[in-house]
């Protein structure tokens, strides 16, 4: 397959935020096979498309990089336009992919409900929203797609995991502390409610003992727990939106000489921190969101798109069962169980 140059370039004097420099990899299970469909014997020439980032955290930040690395692969050249959190950064991102003649145009969008506009400043580019999934399913069609993870399952599979943890304790009143990502995003608000729902499901009744808004960054999440820290921490678990947040939890905890394995924490994504963190007791568990699996799948559905295919299910992908223009890569639950089968 032939080799294609990636360009990087900014839009709109747009800013790509770095990802905390000891995470830039995530863990994959060690035996991963690639998903092959018809729409991976691209057009003689080779598709164009352009990725259109939103804000960044670390997970992001490794899914970027798995658009350009699953591109490449695939014989398809991607650029990228940085957007912030800007929607109308974002807008004119979409637009400069269409007056350059890209074929399609693979968008992070900044809130869900962004999406139509975002169709409509695309005009006759096939799109496709990635990672993140719009608020309105039906601006999904013959010309725009999404392919994400079902976060209805990743806080529910915390949830889950704690509710047992606690069950085999004999625990059945729960003090949690939330370490809580951005506001406004849909995944902030499932994961959450997932997995106080698991646990409310599984008998466990819940009291909040604090939640810290952290923006899933690592550093923002050590320097709020190091102030609640100060004036003591009354939880039995600490539950995250992400895993970025809970190692900041965890360095917290160490500053102050406490032992993080001693109550569980929990977050979501296994990047390669987390998987460590895992093996080593510090993290109770974590969720496998697949980041080389969300790029590659992205881009096999925009090349379906431009081909007329059907977006079908493969052992990669299932489609959703609100709509056959949504596809998800599954989650997987990672604790000390299974935390072997994960590379770092």
């Amino acid at each position: 397959m032939k080799k294609i140059l990636l360009s990087l370039v900014c839009c709109a004097a747009a800013v790509l935020a770095p990802a905390v420099a000891n995470a830039q990899s995530t863990a994959e299970p060690a035996a991963d096979s690639a998903a092959v469909s018809a729409a991976e014997a691209p057009a003689e020439d080779g598709y164009k498309m352009t990725y259109v980032v939103s804000t960044q955290d670390e997970f992001l930040g490794l899914l970027e990089e798995a658009v350009r690395t699953e591109g490449e692969d695939l014989g398809v050249q991607i650029d990228a336009l940085y957007a912030g959190t800007d929607l109308e950064k974002m807008i004119s991102c979409i637009e400069a992919a269409k007056t350059a003649g890209q074929d399609a145009v693979l968008i992070n969008l900044i809130q869900a409900d962004d999406a139509a506009a975002c169709i409509e400043a695309a005009g006759d580019m096939k799109v496709v929203f990635i990672n993140r999934v719009p608020s309105d399913y039906s601006v999904l069609g013959d010309n725009a797609a999404a392919v994400a993870s079902d976060e209805h399952l990743s806080g529910k599979y915390q949830g889950e995991f704690l509710a047992d943890f606690f069950n085999k304790e004999g625990k059945t009143e729960v003090k949690y502390l939330l370490l809580k990502g951005t506001d406004g995003l849909i995944h902030t608000t499932l994961r959450t409610e997932g997995a106080i729902k698991a646990m409310e499901d599984a008998g466990i009744t819940m009291t909040e003992a604090g939640v810290i808004s952290a923006d899933y960054d690592r550093i923002t999440a050590k320097e709020a727990m190091d102030g609640l820290l100060q004036e003591g921490l009354d939880a039995d678990c600490i539950i995250s939106n992400n895993d970025a947040m809970a190692l900041g939890a965890i360095l917290a905890l160490k500053d102050a000489d406490m032992d993080p394995a001693s109550l569980p924490i929990t977050g979501i994504d296994a990047t390669a921190d987390a998987v460590e963190a895992v093996k080593n007791g510090e993290m109770a568990m974590t969720v496998y969101q697949n980041a080389n699996a969300q790029a590659r799948q992205s881009i096999l559905a925009a090349i379906d798109l431009l081909e007329g295919n059907p977006l079908t299910a493969n052992e990669d992908r299932a489609v959703s069962e609100e709509s056959d223009h949504v596809l998800y890569v599954p989650f997987v639950p990672v604790t000390n169980e299974n935390v072997d089968t994960f590379k770092d």
